[in-house]
């Protein structure tokens, strides 16, 4: 029984393996999850023949969007409790002039809000669709004069990093995948928070959303935290680092060493113990005089 379930595996394996090499990765992303794709492929068809929907997040805060962003907007900013209860908290720390970091932007509702309050933002992120969404809607809302975006992964070098296409099923995020096949991932240039303040001036706030990389991108803002104090909105992916042998303190630790205090999402003060009970947890770091 066991040599026939080896078997079993091996042939399952080596099936997973010709389909890898004979379909390429974009076309199974698209397969992956057929349903999901028939939602986006919807939604672009929808687009295409003049439907926008408008995202109502205020009495005076209303955003023009694609039906895919969204419906992701309202699924993630508006119907997830922690992401909603963040994404108010940043609403209200919004004034004109100030200028956002958006660090892992995907579709950009940092970054719109930013621009409403007539201010600046910098939306990175390594997904070319994620920011192909982002500058759709700044000139949707006519901000495209307010919001920039940079095809890059967020890190404390310059080096570069092989990423993987998450595809349709995961709303065309980047993700790290270590074991990979060298020839499923993308090479994708790196930069980091200080490298964009000295290219385009420093921020006000920074918004964090990567995955797992918190310390990396924190490591590389090092400066830019010491000089300029940017009010941080931080998402902290507790499981993924503990699945990939990483610490979920190191981001913590890095923004106390050049002066940050962490508080809850709600911004009262909050201990690591109840930080870490969730897989996900979202924190405010600021600068107390």
């Amino acid at each position: 029984m066991l040599i026939l379930e080896q078997l079993r595996d091996m042939s399952s394996n080596g099936l997973k393996r010709v389909i890898r090499t004979i379909t390429p990765r974009p076309l199974r992303n698209w397969l992956r999850s057929p349903t999901k794709s028939a939602t986006w492929l919807w939604d672009s068809g929808r687009f295409a023949t003049g439907s926008r929907k408008t995202l109502q997040l205020g009495p005076d805060l209303r955003i023009v969007c694609h039906p895919s962003a969204y419906r992701v907007a309202v699924q993630s900013q508006l119907g997830d409790p922690d992401q909603a209860l963040e994404f108010r908290n940043f609403i209200s720390h919004c004034s004109p002039g100030m200028s956002l970091f958006d660090v892992g932007a995907h579709f950009g509702i940092f970054s719109l809000v930013a621009a409403h309050f007539q201010g600046n933002a910098l939306a990175v992120d390594p997904s070319p669709e994620a920011l192909r969404m982002v500058n759709l809607q700044a000139r949707l809302n006519n901000w495209s004069d307010r919001i920039r975006t940079i095809r890059a992964a967020a890190s404390d070098s310059a080096d570069g990093i092989d990423m993987l296409a998450a595809g349709v099923l995961s709303d065309h995020y980047f993700v790290a995948a270590p074991g990979r096949d060298r020839n499923e991932l993308t090479h994708l240039d790196t930069t980091t928070v200080d490298q964009l303040s000295r290219s385009f001036g420093p921020p006000t706030h920074l918004k964090i959303d990567v995955e797992g990389f918190e310390a990396t991108v924190v490591r590389g803002a090092r400066t830019t935290l010491k000089d300029s104090m940017p009010l941080v909105f931080l998402e902290l992916h507790n499981e993924i680092l503990l699945a990939n042998g990483g610490d979920p303190n190191a981001a913590l630790n890095e923004l106390e060493s050049v002066g940050y205090q962490i508080f809850g999402i709600d911004g009262e003060p909050t201990s690591r113990e109840v930080i870490f009970r969730k897989a996900i947890t979202r924190v405010v770091a600021r600068v107390v005089h």
